[in-house]
């Protein structure tokens, strides 16, 4: 199985419980996905990205992972991604495009809710540049 990491769980922001659960991770490959991304302001006052996936949308960045050594519970309990109605994300499979442009799939958290107020676009769909070019901050974990 293998995880496309968009946001707070890449290695460059992952804290906390999120570099404890991307630990079994491989290093990965530079990916992309079809689909719009957001940035939401967490309870810290952090920032983490929400992905609305779009076979038609714009290009969000990431990196694919071999993930066979996750712990997908934990992993989805995290993402707070569960069958339930107030879930916040829900795993899904998509097609994901390599750096060389080879085409594959990989799962994603994807956002499930209705889009926020106060969900602020990506240009260009590259969360780690968003943070640095805006100088904001990755959550630190969440609640």
């Amino acid at each position: 199985m293998r995880l496309f990491a968009y946001g707070v769980l890449n290695r460059e922001l992952a804290k906390g419980r999120a570099a404890e659960l991307i630990a079994p991770l491989d290093e990965g490959r530079r990916a992309t996905v079809r689909g719009t991304l957001y940035g939401l302001r967490g309870p810290d006052g952090g920032w983490y990205p929400i992905l609305l996936p779009d076979a038609e949308g714009g290009t969000v960045h990431g990196m694919l992972h071999d993930a066979s050594g996750v712990d997908w519970p934990a992993m989805d309990d995290f993402e707070d991604a569960h069958d339930g109605p107030d879930a916040e994300y829900a795993r899904r499979e998509l097609a994901v495009t390599l750096g060389d442009g080879t085409a594959t799939s990989g799962f994603a958290y994807c956002y499930v809710r209705a889009l926020p107020g106060d969900a602020e676009p990506i240009p260009g769909g590259r969360f780690g540049a968003w943070l640095r070019e805006t100088g904001r901050s990755a959550i630190l974990g969440r609640d």
